[in-house]
Parts: C-alpha cells; sequence; structure tokens
C-alpha cells in the first residue's frame, strides 16, 4: 500500500459522512423511543400473561436503546475528536507554510547579500 500524505479534504470528507451518519442515527433513536412507548402502552392493555411477555420484550429493547444512546453519543465523542483533529491538521498546514515562506525569503535574501559581498569587495 502506497503511503500518501494527508489530505485535509478527505478529513472533510468523513466529517461530512459523519455528521450525515449522526443525524440519521438521532432520528432512529427518536422513531425508537416513540415505538417503544407505543409498544409500552399495548403491552399495559394487553391480558396479564400476554402483558407480561409483551413487558419483558419491551425491557429488552429499552435496554438495546440504551445501548445505542451510548453508542450515538460514542460517535458524538468520535466527531469531536476529528474536529479537533481537523483543526490541529489545519494549524500544522499553516505553521508549515509559513515556514516553507520564510526559507524561500532567508534563500533569496542570502543569495542577494551573497552576491553583494562578492561585487562590494575590494580586488587584492
Amino acid at each position: 500500500m502506497v503511503h500518501r500524505p494527508a489530505d485535509s479534504r478527505l478529513l472533510t470528507n468523513v466529517l461530512s459522512h459523519e455528521k450525515e451518519y449522526a443525524k440519521q442515527l438521532q432520528a432512529l433513536l427518536a422513531s425508537s423511543h416513540a415505538s417503544l412507548a407505543s409498544f409500552t402502552a399495548y403491552a399495559a392493555a394487553s391480558p396479564p400473561p400476554t402483558s407480561q411477555t409483551i413487558l419483558k420484550v419491551a425491557g429488552i429493547l429499552s435496554a438495546t436503546d440504551s445501548a445505542l444512546d451510548a453508542y450515538a453519543a460514542a460517535v458524538d465523542q468520535w466527531r469531536e475528536t476529528m474536529r479537533a483533529l481537523q483543526a490541529l491538521e489545519d494549524e500544522v498546514g499553516n505553521i508549515v507554510r509559513d515556514r516553507e515562506i520564510l526559507c524561500v525569503r532567508y534563500f533569496f535574501i542570502c543569495t542577494i547579500f551573497i552576491s553583494y559581498s562578492i561585487t562590494a569587495s575590494p580586488v587584492l
């Protein structure tokens, strides 16, 4: 596998897709909570042997929702970490760009100084 230098557009693309993924995940959680509430209401209206079974299933689904909530929180934390990484990469990119500018200017000034000192020096 060939290693290429990091491209900020790749990270931007990842962040964009992660944002859309998190939005869809939140929509899924909202629908899931509403569905679970309806299912629990149905269990309450059912006869006793059936309602106990439905409430147990609702409890399992509730635990699944809790796990999905924790996963959504982890995805949000991941997105925050990636945004911080993008900010750091941008900062490093600016520093590298500034360094290159300063090195080119320094080289140019040194070249002018050397050529000036050669032409200005007295011939012995």
